[in-house]
C-alpha cells in the first residue's frame, strides 16, 4: 500500500545536545537536564548551559508563559556550537541554546505555528516552510538539497498538544561524518537518535 503523506512544518535540525529547562509560576526556573536525567551547574559538559539559558531565553519564555496563563512548562533547547558533532562539543568554543519545543504543563507541545507566533523572535531553528512529508522530500533532505538546511537535516511537525506529529530526516553528508568520526556501532546509534 501507499504510505500516507502528511503536511508538516519543517525546521532546520541543529547538531548539538537536547536539554530541558523546567519552569513553574510558583518557583521560576527550577530544574534542568538532558533528555533522561536532571543535572546541575556542576556537570562537566552541560553545567554552564543553565547560566547561558538564564542569560538568553529564560525571561522571554517566562513572560510568554505568564501571558498565556500557564502554571508550568518544560522548554527544550539544543546546546550547540560551530564544532559540535553528534552531541559532542568543543569545550573552548562559544555555545548557543536554540529553543525548539515548549510543553506547557498538562497541555502537551505547543504546535509549530503557535510556537513561531509565541517564540519566533527568540533563538529558534530556521523555519523552512510547510511541506508534504513524503519519500521525495526525505530524499531531497538526504541529498542536502532542501533550501535552508544546514548540516544535520530537518524536523517536521504538525498538530499540537498530545497529538503533535513529528518526523526527522537527516542529510547523507551528516550521516557520513558521524560514521567516520564515531565508527559503525556508536555512529549508527547517533544517526538513529
Amino acid at each position: 500500500g501507499r504510505k500516507a503523506t502528511h503536511r508538516l512544518h519543517l525546521f532546520d535540525k541543529l547538531d548539538g545536545s537536547n536539554l530541558r529547562f523546567e519552569w513553574s509560576r510558583k518557583g521560576g526556573w527550577e530544574r534542568f537536564g538532558t533528555r533522561h536525567r536532571v543535572i546541575d551547574e556542576s556537570h562537566p559538559v552541560f553545567g554552564s548551559a543553565f547560566e547561558l539559558f538564564g542569560r538568553t531565553l529564560a525571561d522571554p519564555i517566562a513572560r510568554v508563559a505568564l501571558d498565556q496563563g500557564w502554571d508550568a512548562l518544560v522548554a527544550f533547547g539544543e546546546l550547540w556550537g560551530p564544532g559540535s558533532l553528534g552531541g559532542r562539543h568543543v569545550p573552548e568554543e562559544p555555545k548557543r541554546i536554540t529553543l525548539f519545543d515548549v510543553a506547557p504543563y498538562r497541555r502537551g507541545f505547543v504546535g509549530p505555528q503557535r510556537f513561531l507566533e509565541l517564540f519566533g523572535d527568540l533563538d529558534v531553528p530556521a523555519y523552512l516552510g510547510e511541506h508534504d512529508w513524503d519519500d521525495t522530500l526525505v530524499a531531497q533532505v538526504r541529498r542536502g538539497e532542501l533550501p535552508g538546511i544546514t548540516v544535520e537535516g530537518v524536523v517536521g511537525k504538525a498538530g499540537e498538544g498530545h497529538r503533535m506529529r513529528m518526523a526527522k530526516a537527516k542529510t547523507q553528508a551528516w550521516v557520513d561524518r558521524i560514521l567516520a568520526q564515531f565508527g559503525e556501532e556508536e555512529g549508527r546509534r547517533l544517526v538513529q537518535s
